[in-house]
Parts: C-alpha cells; structure tokens; sequence
C-alpha cells in the first residue's frame, strides 16, 4: 500500500532543520542523511520504517494546483510525503509530520487519496483600508486590436486569474452598478455570456486587493472599434510585498500573452480617485505609447522588437512579448522613470493643451505609429 501527502509552502528547509522537526515527533528520526532529496524516516528502538520524505522540489506557479493557489500565496517549493509498502499504521505518523510540516513552512497541505487541503496561512490575507481613504492603487491595462481577441476571452481571464490571482475573479459583474452578475451563481459561463451580451463595457468587482476592473465588450457591442482593452485596479501598499507582486506580475504577463496584446502596463496612481492617463486609443487610431512613466510594461508586436532597447536586468521576454520592470516595487510616476530614457521619443503620444482641465486628459498622437496600429 502507500500513502501521498504533498505540502506546497512558499520557501524551504535545509536538512538539519529538517531532522530537527522530524525528532520533535516522539519515536521518529531520519534514517541518516545520504540523500537531500529524499529521506526515509525510521521509527522506534527498531528503527521500523515510517515514511519518506521527497524534495524539496521548485514548482512553477501555474504548476501549482488551483486549489491550493486559492489559499496559499507564494508556493514555490513541493515536499512529497509518502508511506510507501508500509502498513497503515505508518499513517497517522505521515500525516502528523506533514502539518508539522505545513506549519512550519507556511504553507499547504493536500491529502491525495481524499483531495482534502489543510492550512493554517493566512499568508492571502491583506489589511484593508478604511472605507472612503485615499490610498495609492495600481492599474493594469492590456491593449489589444479587436480582431485578434480570441473568442473565449472570458474563460481565458477566469483561467489566469484561478491559476495566478483568485482575487481577481469578477465576484460580480454588468454595465451598470448594482451589478447584476454573480459568479458564485453563473460561475465562468454566466460570465463569458454577460462579456458576449455586453453593449458597451462589462465592469466587474474583485476581492482584496482587487477593487475591480473592466472589459471591452464582446460581440454584442454597440459601436465596436478597432481596439479592445481590459483594466485591472488593485491596492498598490500589499504589491511592496514580494508574494503578492510575484502573482499579479505572473497574472499581467499570462493574461499579456493570452489575449492577443499589442501592449500593457501597470501605472501607480496617488489616489482611489485619481484619473490615470490609459485612453490611448480615439477615433483617430492608437495614439502611441504611454506619455506618463509606468512602472510595469508588456511589448507585444510590434513593439517587442524596440523593446531590446531597454535595459537588460530589468526585462525578461515572455512567450509571445517582452516584460518590462521600471523598479522593485511600486512606485509613483514622478519617482519612476520614463521609458523615453531608452525609447524613441517619436513612439509616445503627448499631453495636449488642457485649460479646462477636462477628462480624460487631451493626447496629441504620438509621431510614428506602427503601421498595424494606425
């Protein structure tokens, strides 16, 4: 017979701590230590053995079982559990030292014979603002020509989402507020019919730190154009954390390579109220890049290719664009430096003359538009 338990825990332990947690279970000890990917652990004055202990081994995010992604951020690292050829009574002594385990990593545990996870980690718990208070947001924008929207755009942004950043489900959705649509009843397909149905923009709402975001609408849109767009907005203080900036950013870039994007960008703004400048697109076509320091960029074609220029630590190319990263965390426009240090400055649009400070901001268009662009 065997036995799997796997613990999914966003670092790791070296070898001797791991003895050390192994002896804090009366009558168990590790069988030596030949091998640091696998351990077998003995129990008792006959030294019968127990269980093995396999990994730790990195584990890609979208490796990660959606499951255990909705109540852990950060897993990183796998440890296989295993009673192997044993009786069962070996059991509960694998079960005990897999959430020793879990505890002590922070992480989670799934049970692979009744699928049931176990956790103690709070680690997707933010802190939330008091109602009505300012604070500092951070919008992603994905810009997309029409035409090359894959069809099931819907199901792919509830696939990342589930995959990277549960938060950023659609909790509710519709054209209008009160949003009528709730995923806890229509689930993804209630979802992908608003998006089809939808006459103009279908807005939705997210939980902490997603405060909501948008969608160009589908088929069913009044008066389409040529270019489609979807926003993200979120709490800008818990992306200064490593964790949750690591899964919004594995989000920005699956979603950048899945829906068929030109570009993307994630902006810091001052403010819940603030107007950031993301309108880059008028009747007269697209207006060129951002005139505005961002802090994070996705270049698709046909920018990828100009996007060599930026400095090479801080880009990574993705599957189907290049990622950008002006700096660590997140920071606001006047502290972020402008992609035109290293870009041609004829690719972005400009501020326009605004006496009557109207919004969205006025954009002169930017002096040389990619042809498939224009």
């Amino acid at each position: 017979m065997s036995y799997d338990l796997q613990v999914y825990a966003p670092d790791q332990l070296d070898v001797g701590a791991l003895r050390s947690l192994v002896g804090e279970i009366s009558g168990l000890e590790i069988d030596g230590v030949d091998s640091r990917r696998s351990l077998t652990v003995v129990r008792g004055v006959r030294r019968r053995y127990s269980f093995t202990i396999d990994g730790p081994d990195r584990v890609a995010a979208e490796d990660v079982p959606v499951e255990v992604t909705g109540i852990l951020l950060g897993a990183r690292y796998l440890y296989s559990v295993m009673v192997e050829g044993s009786t069962e009574s070996e059991i509960p002594h694998a079960l005990r030292f897999a959430k020793q385990l879990t505890v002590a990593l922070n992480g989670a545990m799934v049970d692979q014979q009744t699928g049931r996870l176990w956790t103690r980690s709070k680690s997707r718990t933010i802190v939330r603002p008091p109602r009505k208070t300012r604070v500092p947001m951070v919008g992603l924008v994905w810009c997309c020509l029409r035409e090359q929207v894959p069809a099931d755009a819907p199901a792919l942004i509830i696939s990342a989402a589930e995959r990277f950043l549960p938060e950023a489900l659609p909790r509710r959705f519709g054209e209008y507020e009160p949003f009528q649509g709730k995923y806890s009843e229509t689930g993804r397909e209630g979802f992908s019919q608003a998006w089809r149905d939808a006459t103009s923009w279908l807005f939705f709402s997210g939980s902490g730190p997603c405060t909501g975001g948008h969608l160009s609408g589908g088929p069913g849109q009044q008066f389409p154009d040529r270019y489609w767009s979807m926003s993200l907005t979120l709490l800008a203080d818990p992306l200064r954390e490593a964790p949750w900036r690591d899964a919004v950013r594995d989000l920005f870039t699956a979603l950048a390579d899945t829906l068929g994007t030109f570009y993307a960008s994630a902006e810091v703004t001052r403010d819940n109220t603030e107007y950031a400048v993301r309108t880059l697109r008028s009747l007269d076509g697209w207006m060129g890049l951002p005139p505005t320091p961002t802090w994070w960029s996705w270049f698709g074609s046909p920018y990828a290719s100009v996007a060599e220029l930026l400095p090479g630590n801080r880009r990574r190319p993705t599957l189907k664009g290049v990622f950008f990263e002006s700096a660590t965390e997140p920071r606001p426009r006047d502290q972020t430096e402008p992609l035109s240090r290293w870009l041609p400055a004829n690719l972005f649009a400009r501020i326009g003359p605004n006496p009557g400070h109207q919004q969205p901001v006025p954009l002169i268009r930017a002096e040389v538009v990619p042809n498939e662009l224009g």
